[in-house]
């Protein structure tokens, strides 16, 4: 077994090891202290995890100590179980150190993999030295197993610092590098001094911790004067004041008692801002339901948010604790509340419950110090706990003084019982008519949603008719008769047929047969039958397109490949969606500007092989959300009607497009022109 470099004489080992472990002791004490006091001075909850985690620490060190002190004393003689006991400690104060620097705010998550790992690790050890001692001969007993485990953790721990980057982070950070730095060099030495040394440079940043979060005003008092207006600042209470706690529950309506406490509260121990807020109810919500600017003597709006956002405060006020979070603190609760009461800093936080007899529910008073920066000492969290009880007082007051019923009440009652009696055999007689009526309504209801349910899905239909009778209009006036007969398979996928056949090809021909007679089926166009020709289509829909063209001055510029496969699409449809395409180029593009088109040809596999079309302008171009909206499949007849001749070329285009199992896509910019792509299989 491969452990550590043990031939140290038995009379130095009080020295060598346990000298440098009652240092590591001393420090940690002193950090226990100095975090002792400051929380005692706010009582925050970051400072009561940083007295968890030292406590843990300095046990840990101490119960290490005591245990290889006795040993020694007994056998003075370095076991293996002693040494993977030391190993194992250094291990476990890692553990305890790194989530004192990550996670200053309660995490539940980090608390349970922490608790969970020394739990792992105690367990471990436990075994080894107690129930199994054959453990101690194999991998989880060697040197390399803890040194390895031990920079692991180091590696995690101070990426979380760095990631989360907490008050005195930087400090953590050292800390970590400095046991990383004293692991590596024991695990490639064999010894165990570079890392004693290591822990001594490093252990004494345990005395920052208490100064992450400041509590209490640093100021030199020197006089008795200084000390008054110190103490005239803590609290006030003047005539107008006196007046609002006496007619604090005078009110009727709840939202002025809940107004009246957060204005109270302000005057009387001077907050910035106080706010009432309420527990979550069953959805998770919190609502601050009041809530009082003392610097704008104004009040605030009541607002919604979700407790998951304010967890420390939900939390608190629900099990009827006092919060106190300093303004240096990364929790979740100060950075959402800055948002939604728009403060660029809030500054101190203060919370304290108050339970509602009679309503069975507890509210929260807040408070906060953006401009003051009043820190909230332990006499402020006691003034504030005076405060809240006798709020809970009043309300106990206020639940009695109704509970007492004048004379006159009584006799009303009375009056209202006998009338109640007579009122109850009439209602019983209407109960059966209820029951009659109420079986009718149902009857109702269901005609009433049938009916509903025909209309909806009538209308739905009435407007996808209307708009694609005039995507059919459009298309019979550009003569484009096998796009109009592949759009009809279009509009019937899209459409669902009732009975009859939405469009028969007979109406298509009655539409065209002034214009194109040969397209009737007994003379049905030969290129419709054949796979198209990308070269052969494009020169024809560039010739058509000559005379624009010439006149705009365009260049027009080919990039196909050398006889390219025919494709899938018949030939007679490909050339008329690709004519509407290069209608949209001339048009777009600027006089003198220039058409790129340009086909490449991919083979995925034997199986799959297409070609990748693109037409490229120098026109104006379009933003992104013009182009979105043209691409909906979906557009109403308001929509259509608003749809230039190139956007409804670009609708009718895509349509077609995918109709043929085929893919469309646009590409714009304001100032850099268009780009239309056509992905198309082969034959």
């Amino acid at each position: 077994m491969s452990m550590f470099q043990i031939g140290l004489n038995p009379a130095n080992l009080p020295l060598r090891y346990l000298g440098y472990t009652l240092l590591i002791i001393l420090i940690c004490s002193a950090a226990l202290a100095k975090v002792f006091r400051k929380w005692q001075q706010g009582r925050f909850p970051q400072g009561f995890r940083m007295i968890q985690g030292l406590i843990g620490v300095t046990f840990l060190r101490l119960l290490v100590f005591l245990i290889t002190y006795f040993a020694w004393k007994k056998d003075p003689v370095l076991s293996p179980s002693l040494l993977v006991l030391e190993q194992a400690s250094f291990v476990i104060g890692l553990m305890l150190i790194l989530w004192l620097w990550s996670f200053p705010e309660p995490s539940r998550n980090a608390d349970t993999a922490v608790l969970t790992l020394i739990s792992i690790i105690s367990l471990l050890i436990i075994l080894q030295t107690l129930f199994l001692p054959s453990l101690l001969e194999g991998f989880t007993g060697s040197f390399l197993f803890w040194q390895v485990l031990s920079i692991l953790l180091l590696v995690v721990g101070c990426v979380l610092i760095f990631i989360r980057k907490p008050n005195f982070w930087i400090y953590g950070l050292f800390m970590g590098g400095f046991l990383t730095l004293g692991s590596i060099l024991t695990l490639m030495s064999s010894s165990v001094d570079p890392l004693h040394l290591a822990q001594l440079a490093a252990y004494p940043l345990l005395l920052l911790l208490g100064e992450r979060f400041p509590i209490g005003v640093s100021l030199l008092q020197e006089g008795a004067d200084e000390e008054d207006e110190l103490q005239r600042r803590s609290a006030s209470v003047d005539y107008r004041t006196l007046k609002i706690v006496q007619a604090l529950f005078d009110e009727k309506e709840p939202g002025d008692i809940i107004l009246k406490i957060a204005q109270a509260t302000s005057y009387l121990i001077l907050a910035d801002l106080a706010l009432v807020i309420d527990t979550p109810d069953e959805h998770g919500k919190i609502r601050i339901i009041g809530g009082y600017d003392l610097i704008r003597e104004e009040s605030l709006q009541a607002h919604t948010m979700e407790s998951k956002s304010v967890p420390l405060l939900s939390d608190y006020i629900q099990r009827g604790k006092m919060l106190h979070i300093p303004a240096s603190s990364t929790s979740r609760d100060l950075s959402h509340l800055s948002k939604i009461l728009q403060l660029t800093k809030p500054g101190h936080l203060l919370a304290s419950p108050v339970h509602i007899p009679g309503a069975n529910k507890t509210i929260g008073v807040v408070l906060f110090s953006p401009f003051s920066n009043r820190p909230w000492t332990k006499e402020d969290q006691d003034y504030l706990s005076l405060l809240c009880r006798l709020y809970v007082a009043a309300f106990n007051f206020r639940l009695a003084s109704q509970k007492e019923e004048p004379d006159q009440v009584k006799n009303t009652i009375r009056d209202l019982s006998s009338q109640l009696t007579k009122l109850t055999q009439d209602k019983q007689q209407l109960k059966d008519e209820i029951v009659l009526l109420s079986k009718e309504h149902q009857n109702l209801l269901l005609d009433q949603d049938s009916l509903r349910t025909k209309y909806n899905q009538l209308m739905v239909r009435g407007n996808a008719l209307h708009r694609h009778l005039e995507m059919l209009v459009d298309l019979s006036k550009k003569e484009s008769t096998e796009a109009l007969r592949k759009y009809i398979a279009v509009i019937e996928k899209e459409v669902e047929p009732i009975g009859e056949p939405l469009i028969s090809e007979a109406v298509v021909e009655e539409k065209t047969e002034d214009k194109e007679p040969e397209v009737l089926p007994d003379k049905i166009d030969p290129a419709s039958k054949r796979g198209a020709k990308i070269e052969e289509a494009i020169q024809t829909c560039l010739e058509n397109a000559d005379t624009l063209i010439k006149e705009k001055k365009i260049k027009t510029k080919l990039d196909l490949p050398d006889d390219p496969p025919l494709l899938q699409m018949n030939h007679a449809l490909f050339q008329e969606i690709f004519s509407f395409l290069v209608s949209n180029a001339v048009e777009e593009t600027n006089p003198k500007g220039e058409i790129l088109i340009r086909t490449q040809i991919y083979e995925e596999d034997q199986t799959q092989h297409f070609a990748h079309i693109k037409i490229t302008d120098q026109g104006d171009g379009y933003f992104p959300d013009e182009i979105a909206v043209v691409l909906n499949d979906h557009l109403t007849a308001e929509e259509q009607e608003k749809l230039t001749q190139v956007m409804t070329n670009l609708y009718v285009t895509k349509n077609l497009v995918e109709n043929e199992g085929g893919r469309m896509w646009v590409e714009s910019k304001p100032g850099e022109g268009t780009i239309v792509s056509l992905l198309l299989a082969f034959q």
